[in-house]
């Protein structure tokens, strides 16, 4: 196993040991921490900290394990394929960097936002404020450990970069490239259909909160058509020229990037109208989440199927070979 395998371990050991002592240092504080609010809920907070952290804890640490498990796996599974290791080690990269805020956000001990229950049958908010709580250290050390191994993992991916890889020009590999932008303007068009629908059978004073709704589509569709470009961009260029391994590694990247911005727009999607007033929604065909929704699940897939068809298609370059007594032999991409 290289670089790509065991890089994620150190930096998984370090935050769980850290995030170990930031525990202990809060649990023997916790007490007689003031209470913000809901001060009948304290003794409950303070005995379910222990058993949250250690939860979290062993998160964290599966985290960075996961990690190095699927890194291994594409440099064992890849390593005859120069084109499938590096669009694995692309995708992978850009989906360890993008987790690292998570990672941060939920960590052990300001993450710690329970709810808990009360006798009436309802629940309470955490009594605490676990910034205040937290020792002043741990939320700047962890973000340095996380941007660190961040880092790391960006300069190993050098190494792979550097492989001899190549997809040569394949009009009929490019469409695995070009299709997924076609699903945008298909979801856009299914969200209009259906406003248009609507506006045919209420009142005009309603629109207003219709034309937020769509204002709020088009910009989704405008942030996830950046990666979605880009990706077609490249399968332009692999249509025409074929392309080689920094190349193929900025495709596993934006692959990620286009699925995250798929997931926040169909996030979006199906909050268009949760806060809609007016009866608007109410007269909306009942296919307009199904459809859209489908469609964007689809380009998902389609874009995930992408990876693994590019990299069966990828193939090693040549190097020139040794002169022979005719002189210096042909450089060939097969």
């Amino acid at each position: 196993m290289g670089k790509l395998t065991w890089f994620p371990l150190p930096f998984g050991l370090v935050a769980v040991v850290v995030g170990f002592f930031a525990v202990r240092d809060v649990h023997g504080r916790l007490p007689t921490a003031p209470a913000e609010a809901n001060e009948h809920v304290v003794p409950q907070a303070v005995a379910a900290f222990i058993p949250f952290a250690q939860g979290r804890l062993v998160l964290l640490g599966a985290f960075f394990a996961a990690a190095a498990l699927l890194f291994g796996a594409v440099e064992f599974g890849l390593h005859h394929r120069p084109a499938g290791l590096v669009l694995g080690t692309g995708f992978l990269s850009a989906a360890y960097v993008a987790a690292m805020p998570i990672v941060y956000v939920l960590n052990p001990v300001t993450g710690y936002d329970e709810w808990f229950p009360e006798p009436s049958g309802g629940y309470a908010l955490m009594p605490f404020d676990m910034g205040a709580v937290s020792p002043p250290w741990y939320p700047p050390l962890l973000g340095v450990i996380l941007a660190t191994a961040a880092i790391a993992q960006l300069l190993a991916m050098r190494g792979v970069v550097r492989r001899d890889a190549v997809l040569p020009p394949s009009p009929r590999s490019a469409w695995l490239l070009l299709l997924p932008s076609a699903f945008l303007p298909a979801f856009a068009a299914a969200n209009l259909v259906s406003d248009r629908i609507a506006r045919a059978t209420v009142p005009p004073e309603s629109f207003w909160e219709a034309g937020f709704a769509l204002e709020l589509m088009v910009r989704g569709c405008a942030f996830a058509a950046v990666p979605a470009v880009a990706l077609a961009l490249y399968g332009i260029l692999l249509r025409r020229h074929g392309v080689r391994s920094r190349t193929l590694l900025l495709i596993g990247v934006f692959t990620v990037v286009h699925l995250l911005t798929l997931l926040l727009v169909a996030w979006g999607n199906l909050l268009m109208y949760a806060n809609e007033q007016s009866g608007f929604s109410e007269h909306l065909p009942g296919w307009r989440e199904e459809v859209t929704t489908g469609i964007l699940g689809v380009a998902a897939l389609v874009q995930i199927a992408a990876l693994p068809l590019l990299a069966r298609r990828g193939k090693p370059r040549t190097a020139d070979a040794e002169p022979g007594p005719g002189g210096p032999g042909p450089r060939t991409v097969l």
